[in-house]
């Protein structure tokens, strides 16, 4: 009797076929992190649109619309020119308390009264307000881009202000 055995033939057929399943394998796990980490990205994304959405429905919504101020640029905050539309916005609640929202090197700034507020960690880009009359009164439309990690959430308010 002969000695039994793999012949060559067989190992290396063997080693291929472990090495497709090996490759197989390590690429799905890598899509999967890929995947993940993606979804990471706009989870984050969605969490900043609603804290934003809590800011605009909570602080925004009880303004008084005549107090509301929107200016094109930080020029024309300084010359004091309002517009319809514009980057940056001046509010004035009820209570008086001033609301003034811009966004500065990419990063929302949501001051109340003096104390200055980074709602948001993502990056903001597109911000405008815009004011228009609706047939319950002004209307405030807010509308911006959260962007984090090259992944861009688009996100619009349309907000009635108090009379």
């Amino acid at each position: 009797m002969g000695r039994r055995g793999f012949t060559l033939v067989e190992l290396i057929s063997a080693m291929s076929a472990s090495m497709i399943l090996i490759l197989g394998f390590g690429s799905v796990l890598v899509f999967s992190r890929s995947q993940l980490s993606q979804t990471n990205v706009r989870v984050s994304l969605s969490y900043d649109q609603v804290l934003i959405d809590r800011y605009v429905r909570t602080k925004l919504t009880s303004t008084v619309s005549d107090s509301m101020q929107i200016f094109a640029d930080a020029a024309a905050e300084a010359s004091s020119t309002t517009s319809t539309s514009g980057t940056i916005l001046r509010a004035v609640d009820a209570d008086s308390t001033v609301y003034h929202l811009d966004i500065t090197a990419g990063t929302l700034k949501w001051m109340i009264d003096s104390t200055n507020h980074t709602p948001v960690d993502c990056e903001i880009s597109d911000l405008i307000f815009t004011e228009h009359v609706g047939n319950f009164g002004k209307l405030l439309d807010l509308n911006m881009n959260l962007i984090s990690s090259g992944d861009t959430l688009a996100c619009a308010w349309s907000i009635t202000l108090r009379n």
